[in-house]
C-alpha cells in the first residue's frame, strides 16, 4: 500500500508541474481517462450496496467494456486508411512517410489492449474447450471460478500494477521509440498498456462473479453482444 501510495503521489506530482519535459498537461489527462473509468464503476458499486442489486455493478463495468471495444475497433479502419496511404506514397509517388510505422503499430497495439475486457466480456478469447463444452452451466462457473480466483486475478492485478509503473518510469524519461527518424515520445502508448490490463482486470472481477452467481443458482444472461458477432 505505501508503494501505491508513493506512486500515485509522484504521478500527481508530475501532472502539476510538468516536469521533466512539460508533458503534464498530456499525463493529466491519461490518469484523468483512469480516474474516470475507476470512478464510474465505484459508483456502480455504491449503486450495488444501495439497492443491494449486484447487477449494478455489472452493468456499469460492462459498459466501459463495450465502449473500450468499439474504440478498439474503430481503430481498425484508420489503421486501414493509413496502411493504404502508405504504399500509395511509397509505391506510386516515391515519397514514404517517416511516421507510418510508428503509428501503424501503436494503433495496433492500442486496439489490442483496449480490445481485452471487449473479448472477455464476449468470451471470445482462445481456449481448449474440449473437455469444458461438455459440462453442465455449475460445473463450467466452477472452472471458471477457480480459474479466475486462483490464477487469472492475481496475475492480472500484478501486471497492471507493473504497467503502471512501466508507463510512469517511460514518462520520468520522456521515452521516445528510438525505431524511426520520426522517433516520437513513447510513454502514451505505454499508457494503453495499464489502461488496457486494468479494464480486463474488471471485466474478470465481473465474470467471477458472474460464476459465482451461476453456482448460487441464479440466472445469468448471455452477453448482449452487437449486431453480427456471435
Amino acid at each position: 500500500m505505501e508503494e501505491i501510495v508513493s506512486v500515485l503521489s509522484e504521478t500527481h506530482a508530475f501532472i502539476l508541474s510538468g516536469e521533466p519535459s512539460g508533458y503534464g498537461w498530456l499525463l493529466g489527462i491519461l490518469v484523468g481517462l483512469f480516474y474516470l473509468a475507476a470512478a464510474y464503476m465505484a459508483w456502480g458499486m455504491l449503486q450495488s450496496i444501495f439497492k443491494r442489486d449486484i447487477w449494478e455493478f455489472i452493468r456499469n463495468v460492462e459498459s466501459v467494456s463495450l465502449l473500450s471495444g468499439y474504440f478498439a475497433a474503430a481503430i481498425i479502419p484508420l489503421l486501414a486508411i493509413l496502411i493504404a496511404y502508405e504504399v500509395i506514397a511509397r509505391y506510386a509517388w516515391n515519397a514514404p512517410t517517416s511516421w507510418a510505422f510508428e503509428v501503424s503499430y501503436m494503433l495496433m497495439g492500442i486496439s489490442l489492449m483496449l480490445g481485452l475486457a471487449w473479448c472477455t466480456l464476449a468470451r471470445k478469447h482462445i481456449r481448449v474447450d474440449f473437455v469444458y463444452d461438455k459440462l453442465a452451466p455449475k460445473g463450467k462457473a466452477t472452472v471458471d471460478l477457480m480459474g479466475y480466483v486462483f490464477l487469472l486475478l492475481p496475475i492480472l492485478i500484478w501486471v497492471t500494477w507493473a504497467l503502471f509503473v512501466y508507463f510512469l518510469e517511460a514518462y520520468k524519461v520522456n521515452e521516445t521509440s528510438g525505431e524511426s527518424a520520426w522517433n516520437p515520445i513513447i510513454w502514451p502508448f505505454k499508457f494503453s498498456f495499464a489502461f488496457g490490463f486494468f479494464l480486463f482486470t474488471m471485466q474478470t472481477v465481473v465474470e467471477t462473479i458472474k460464476s459465482a452467481l451461476t453456482l448460487l443458482g441464479h440466472d445469468v444472461p448471455a452477453p448482449v453482444l452487437p449486431k453480427g458477432i456471435h
